[in-house]
This record gives C-alpha cells, structure tokens and sequence, in this order.
C-alpha cells in the first residue's frame, strides 16, 4: 500500500511538473486572412493581393502649397504586452524608413515606448543625409547601433524576431542578433551608456514595462506578414 501511495505522489507532482513547464501558447496576429487583432485609422492599412500587411498613404499639400504623400498613421495591437516574443517578417520601399514598437502608449510611442528600427540605410540616407548608427536598421532606436546588418536587398522580405523579458531586449533578423540589451543600463535622461546622446526626454530604464506593439507608416511603403506572439507572463 506505502509503495502504491508513493507511486501516485510521484505520479502527481510529474504531471503537476509537465503542465507547470508547458510553453506558453502562440498567438497569430496576422495571417493574411484578418486584420481583427489591430486598431487603426480608417483606410490606413489593408491586406494587399498578396496576403500581406500594407500601409496607405494620402495626398496632402504643405504650407508652400507643395502636394506630397503622408502616412496615414500607426497600426496597433488591440492587446498589450510585457514580456513577450513576436516573430514576423517585414519588407522595405526603397528609401523606407519604418519600424516596430513595443511596450509602447498610442499616445506618445517614441518617448513612452521602445522601437526596432527598420530602414533601407541606402536608400534613406541618400535622400535625408548619414544617420548615427544607432538609428538604422535593426537597431534598438537612438539607445545601441546594431552589432550586424544582415537584412536582404531592399525589396525582399527579411525575418524579425523581437524577445523581451523584465529589462533584457533581444533582437534578431534573418536569425542573426542585432542588439540584446538590458534596459538598465540607461539610468539617465537623453544619454546612452556610450556616451552618446538619445532624443528621449525619459531615461530608457523609466520607459514602460508593458504596453502595445505598434506598426510604423513614416511615410513610405512598407509591408508585414506571417505576425506571431507568445506572451511569456
């Protein structure tokens, strides 16, 4: 009787251990088939014949009466996140300058949020002039310049994988790593670890914890597709 009892304890603390290692289970924001997972302005993003995930643009004419082309606003997530991991795969315009942001507050996702920056360096640069490292491609945004730069030609899709955990951030594209980061180590107002300064009018280790995944319209076509996330509460 002692040996069955002791049999079924062991029995319950290893299932009790099986469901307690379980992975937290995968969320599709985009498949190509729905875009019920955001929040976003009217007309500002849709589905192409592609299945992918695009931004519109509108006509719009300036203060010396020039017309030009202006985005048409972000793409948010209807949920929040803290930590959590997302995968998808991006494509850039020439000249494109994008990105993803994370943790963010709609209202003010620059200062009150975290970005993966996505920009076609050539291209942009050609038009707007040489950026500082930490503001091209694959970077985290004007805090760490990215360690590699391993995105395909413009006009090809590239895979992102986004992981945030407590204050550690870790970026890759194409499986290669771009930045990991811990937070913390920017304590001060306007000024990164290096030295370097950052626009941000909160330290980096102030910005929130948690908060929405956002899709950048910064005035250039850019598209996503095959959107995954695992909230790793």
């Amino acid at each position: 009787m002692k040996s069955l009892l002791a049999l079924t304890f062991l029995f319950a603390v290893s299932l009790s251990a099986s469901y307690a290692e379980k992975p937290a289970s995968e969320k599709v924001l985009f498949d190509g088939s729905s875009l019920e997972a955001f929040d976003f302005a009217e007309g500002a993003w849709e589905i192409d014949e592609d299945g992918a995930l695009t931004c519109n643009m509108q006509e719009v004419t300036d203060k010396k009466g020039n017309k030009k082309l202006r985005g048409m606003g972000y793409l948010w997530t209807k949920d929040t996140y803290g930590d959590f991991e997302i995968s998808l795969e991006y494509k850039l315009s020439e000249g494109a300058n994008s990105g993803v942001f994370y943790r963010s507050k709609k209202e003010d996702p620059v200062h009150q949020g975290f970005e993966v920056q996505l920009m076609d360096n050539e291209g942009f640069q050609k038009t707007h002039g040489k950026k500082e490292p930490r503001k091209l491609n694959g970077s985290f945004y004007e805090g760490k310049a990215p360690s590699a730069y391993p995105a395909n030609p413009v006009g090809e899709w590239d895979k992102l994988t986004l992981k945030a955990v407590g204050p550690r951030i870790t970026c890759h594209i194409n499986g290669v790593e771009v930045f990991d980061v811990d937070v913390n180590d920017w304590p001060e107002v306007g000024k990164n670890p290096d030295g370097t300064p950052n626009k941000f009018k909160v330290a980096i280790k102030d910005k929130p914890r948690s908060g929405y995944i956002g899709f950048q319209n910064h005035g250039q076509y850019v598209w996503f597709r095959d959107i995954k996330i695992t909230s790793l509460k």
